[in-house]
């Protein structure tokens, strides 16, 4: 049986039984020094504290033979090692050091078999192989960017096909799509036509609603298909992907209040987020918890208050700046920024929850929010894969494109991909020109 020497950072990608599953059966060894790391992040509130809790709770439960081997049911053992302190490595290396006991335990090994580090530092691996000893990157499942789900594409259609778009209202489909994918259909003649695909059918998309006093931009066929699908009440879920500027945040807002304030079809809006910085953090924030996550909340202020600038109702209408008008829906309970340190353990029915910055969410983070949905409640996740913040994420391991992958197709999702700025020439040309 071949021996899988793990490293640190394996153990706390993901769940250890999930670990353990991604491997064929072999013997399993958790230097002693790995588990002493484990300790460390065991307090920890991120999804790292998470896995090395339950990395802890099931070496535990295999006491107290760990040091002689457990077989498990699945075909593996696992065992904790100690020994190896002797091994002959270059004098440089500190002896005290974790990376420098895993190589020895791992250079140990060698004398009893096939054995290989399995670890996804690359310093690490650049040492063993230097130093003669196996290594093998722990790869991650990893979303093809390059071919990842747009949620809409372009279909040409015949002049029959045509007829029955607008005689009555939908034509059955021929080609094989995907549920509540959206779908810019060309005719024989030139013309252009919106549609979605749903049981079969392709349905003609209304006329453009205007929320809350915003409307698709003009020629902007993307943001068309966006606002049916926020505005559509049987979509529960929608995952918004786009670069700066495309408008993604500002047309969820617009919904949002749209539905909660002059429908009512919602009780809330929430925004939530995870709070990591972009660039240093400049520390600890004074203030109540509103005002701390205020800080991080320039973005959707600055749209919030774009939306409400001409908002007139009631006792709304006396002369007041856009601000004191945010202030006053906040404090009338229509609107909630919230951190998402605090949305584990809620339950959040009939409320409307725009999840801003999803890129820089785990896959952890991001099951955490979608099951924090009660009744009634609609999710819209939002985020730019080239603005990753969070240093352990990439475009193709982060939580909101494995949202997509894992929900395209669900009756009640449904997912837009936003490829033009709105904003400005200049921010488009940023997000073309800086890559």
């Amino acid at each position: 049986m071949n021996t899988k020497v793990l490293d640190t950072n394996v153990l706390l990608d993901r769940p250890i039984d999930q670990t353990l599953s991604s491997l064929n059966p072999c013997k399993v060894v958790i230097p002693l020094a790995v588990v002493s790391e484990l300790d460390k992040f065991k307090g920890f509130e991120d999804s790292r504290g998470y896995c090395a809790r339950q990395a802890i709770r099931f070496l535990d439960s295999l006491r107290p033979n760990l040091h002689n081997g457990v077989s498990l049911p699945s075909g593996h053992v696992v065992a904790v090692e100690v020994n190896h302190t002797d091994v002959e490595l270059p004098d440089f290396l500190n002896r005290h050091h974790t990376d420098t006991r895993i190589l020895a335990v791992t250079k140990g090994l060698r004398k009893t078999g096939e054995v290989s580090l399995l670890t996804q530092d690359t310093c690490i691996r650049i040492m063993a192989d230097a130093l003669g000893i196996p290594a093998e990157n722990y790869v991650v499942e990893r979303v093809d960017v390059e071919n990842l789900y747009a949620g809409w594409s372009r279909l040409v259609i015949s002049d029959n096909e045509l007829q029955m778009l607008y005689e009555n209202g939908h034509f059955p489909a021929e080609q094989q799509l995907t549920e509540n994918q959206y779908l810019m259909m060309s005719d024989s003649s030139g013309g252009v036509h919106c549609g979605r695909y749903h049981s079969g059918i392709i349905r003609l998309l209304g006329k453009e609603t205007p929320a809350f006093g915003i409307s698709p931009a003009q020629n902007n066929i993307e943001q068309v298909f966006l606002m049916d699908a926020l505005l559509d009440p049987r979509i529960q879920l929608v995952s918004v992907l786009g670069p700066a500027g495309t408008g993604k945040t500002l047309l969820a807002l617009a919904a949002g209040l749209h539905q909660v304030v002059n429908l009512k079809r919602y009780d809330k809006l929430v925004v939530t987020r995870e709070l990591i910085p972009h660039g240093r953090d400049i520390g600890a924030l004074p203030g109540t918890k509103n005002e701390k996550i205020s800080a991080w909340m320039g973005s959707v202020f600055d749209n919030l208050q774009y939306l409400v600038r001409n908002f007139s109702a009631g006792k709304y209408d006396e002369k007041c700046c856009p601000a004191e008008r945010v202030s006053r829906f906040m404090e009338e309970g229509f609107i909630e920024l919230e951190a998402l340190t605090y949305i584990r353990g809620r339950s959040i029915p009939n409320q409307w929850i725009i999840v801003d910055e999803a890129q820089n969410l785990t896959k952890e983070n991001i099951k955490t929010v979608i099951t924090r949905a009660g009744r009634e409640t609609k999710i819209i996740v939002i985020g730019d894969i080239q603005q990753i913040d969070n240093c352990r994420l990439t475009p193709a391991n982060n939580g909101l494109v494995t949202l997509i992958d894992r929900f395209r197709g669900q009756e009640i999702y449904a997912h837009i991909t936003l490829s033009r700025s709105e904003r400005s020439t200049l921010a488009a040309l940023g997000v073309e020109l800086l890559p």
